[in-house]
């Protein structure tokens, strides 16, 4: 009996706990144009624990044409999108989240802006990636229009949810470099042209991965006696330092750096390694002056090491 009761406790608490992260849709989903330049997307909030809303677009509703759009915070019940071509259908649907996860979808709405697009510019083509560093990604792309003000660049972050506009250039400028990235990252890019009547439809979207920071070095003569972690050489650093440690059997091996508010920025080495020294080799270029941590986990053994980097 006493069994009985306690598998009846836990289905109980088990149903609360899922009804409590459970969020409810938003419902009537509205798209209407509020002036010749933006669509105005609203909706009835029906949950009272989301965090916020995502809004998403497509131009078909094939499921793999849908984008995130933007996003809005806690009781918001509308959005402004303003990066859209005239006489273009569109779709919208919105869902809500937190930090338990996030409901079903709302319903779709289309719609069409309407409008003059005669000196409208033409939306640039062929987006490609042209070159990449540790901390730099570098895009061209093929200018169709002969009336631009220039271009305007948007990019998408690893993590984040939606594109973010980050620059503009000038007429004829056709290509950009975006500085201070974090190495061994993946960063997605699109490009669209505008001038004083309007913006053009976006590019295709091209994604590229900045080149790894780590050189790992096996020193194969060199047999570990013991689990160990080294202090790194040179600390402080500018912007280059090693980290030396050993193991003395095959382990898995987790090499992390962290900034001072304890957030992992890096991650070193995260597979099996064989028995040996080996030294790590971290260029901390797209990092700013300040203390940082590395640690590493191997088997049992875990160690924590302060360094410096000095710009």
């Amino acid at each position: 009996m006493k069994k009985i009761l306690l598998i009846l406790t836990a289905i109980i608490l088990s149903h609360q706990i899922s009804e409590a992260q459970f969020i409810n849709p938003p419902s009537e989903l509205h798209a209407e144009p509020e002036d010749p330049f933006y669509v105005k997307v609203k909706w009835n909030d029906n949950s009272d624990n989301e965090s916020g809303f995502y809004i998403e677009r497509a131009t078909r509703l094939d499921s793999s044409d849908w984008e995130v759009l933007g996003g809005v915070g806690q009781n918001v019940r509308s959005f402004h999108d303003y990066w859209l071509t005239l006489n273009k259908k569109y779709y919208y649907r919105a869902y809500a989240y937190n930090s338990e996860g996030r409901s079903d979808y709302s319903n779709t709405d289309s719609i069409i802006a309407a409008g003059d697009t005669t000196n409208y510019p033409a939306a640039p083509s062929d987006l490609r990636i042209t070159d990449i560093t540790m901390t730099s990604i570098t895009i061209s792309w093929n200018d169709n229009s002969v009336n631009e003000s220039g271009f305007i660049i948007a990019r998408r972050r690893p993590g984040d949810v939606v594109f973010e506009y980050i620059d503009t250039v000038g007429t004829d400028v056709l290509s950009y470099q975006e500085l201070g990235l974090n190495p061994d990252n993946v960063y997605f890019y699109k490009v669209c042209s505008y001038n004083p009547y309007g913006t053009s439809d976006f590019s295709n979207t091209v994604s590229g991965t900045t080149k790894s920071s780590t050189i790992i070095v096996n020193n194969n003569s060199q047999v570990a006696a013991g689990y160990f972690l080294s202090n790194n050489y040179p600390n402080p650093f500018n912007p280059v330092t090693n980290i030396k440690f050993g193991i003395p059997v095959s382990s898995f091996v987790i090499l992390k750096i962290y900034n001072s508010a304890g957030k992992t920025v890096e991650t070193l080495i995260n597979n099996r390694l064989g028995q040996g020294e080996y030294t790590v080799n971290w260029n901390a270029q797209g990092f700013s002056s300040g203390a940082y941590f590395y640690r590493i986990e191997a088997g049992y053994f875990s160690e924590v090491k302060k360094m410096i980097l000095i710009k």
